[in-house]
């Protein structure tokens, strides 16, 4: 039997539900495996009727039950109360407590090996927060889940695959987290992604400074030289092929050339400007499930409106089912 691939609708006033809507039943855009989306079956058929998708929703009990089958949808459902009002567009306390039930429901089929791994449709923190989930983003919320404490988001996109240090937060956090047993921690993780995940025997990752060309020794800043190396060190100690502080100017064109197999980076737009170009997948590294996302937000303004564009969530869910697929081969194996 092949297991089913789940996409999580996201908040129901986005775009995560017309996107997941067309990634489940769109032939150009389904994978190679039978999609499961997890929501609020009533929102998907709203959604459906306000874009005008010739999509049928179907409601199954049961994961096993999702079948590739173009023009259907399979859907978990995952009721929500006040279906009927919601507005696209706007930030509520219901569409987060929506979202979130969804992801919750999506974490346990993967915890039972019910499913394949899941992917997030875009969801939105501030209704999260109104909902009283204060999480920085859905990946916090998976660790929570999973209980996993020691978790990254490597981000997919072209030929780059790229970590990062620190996520959301000001930039005066970033710098406060740039610390040693950080970096040693997440290359680690890299690494045994890039080996277990991606099927890279002996992966070669590049670490970008935090300072202008990587501190010039000192001269722009010590991180790189009291945190950055140190770490650097033990991790070459551990057999791990990981550079020197480099200059994220020219270390980015050296991964695209192929120099590296992945790259490090110190914080949030260090790392993400690179990768806007070609659009990026997420990946949770560290958990025990397999977990993706669309690096794109829930687009409030161009909500239901039935022009969204599903090829990055397309791309997140072929993703997610090679990954999920090589998870489950080793866990059997």
């Amino acid at each position: 039997m092949t297991l089913p691939i789940a996409i999580t609708i996201g908040d129901p006033a986005g775009i995560g539900p017309e996107l997941s809507l067309r990634v489940a039943a769109d032939a150009d855009f389904q994978p190679d495996v039978p999609v499961l989306l997890i929501g609020s079956a009533e929102v998907l058929q709203r959604v459906a009727g306000a874009v005008g998708l010739n999509v049928s929703v179907c409601v199954v009990a049961d994961p096993s039950e999702a079948a590739r089958k173009p023009g259907v949808a399979y859907v978990l459902d995952v009721p929500m109360d006040g279906v009927s009002t919601i507005t696209p567009g706007q930030v509520t306390a219901a569409n987060g407590a929506a979202a979130v039930a969804a992801i919750e429901r999506s974490a346990e089929l993967a915890l039972a090996s019910q499913i394949l791994g899941t992917v997030s449709a875009p969801a939105n923190k501030e209704a999260f927060n109104a909902a009283g989930h204060h999480y920085e983003g859905q990946t916090e919320i998976y660790a929570a889940l999973t209980n996993t404490t020691a978790f990254h988001t490597l981000l997919i996109g072209g030929p780059l695959r790229v970590s990062l240090v620190s996520a959301h937060c000001s930039m005066l956090e970033a710098i406060r987290r740039v610390r040693a047993d950080r970096v040693e921690r997440i290359v680690g993780e890299m690494h045994e992604a890039l080996r277990n995940g991606f099927g890279i025997a002996t992966p070669r990752i590049g670490v970008a400074g935090l300072n202008p060309h990587a501190g010039e020794n000192g001269v722009f800043g010590r991180e790189e030289i009291d945190e950055l190396a140190p770490a650097i060190a033990r991790l070459r100690n551990r057999g791990i092929d990981v550079s020197d502080p480099l200059a994220s100017d020219s270390l980015f064109a050296a991964h695209e050339a192929g120099r590296y197999d992945a790259v490090l980076a110190m914080y949030h737009d260090q790392g993400t400007i690179p990768l806007k170009r070609f659009g990026y997948v997420s990946y949770s590294a560290g958990l025990p499930i397999t977990r993706t996302t669309a690096g794109h937000g829930t687009a409030f303004d161009i909500a239901w409106k039935g022009i969204a564009n599903p090829e990055l969530l397309s791309r997140a869910t072929k993703i997610a089912v090679d990954l999920g697929t090589r998870r489950l081969a080793t866990e059997r194996a």
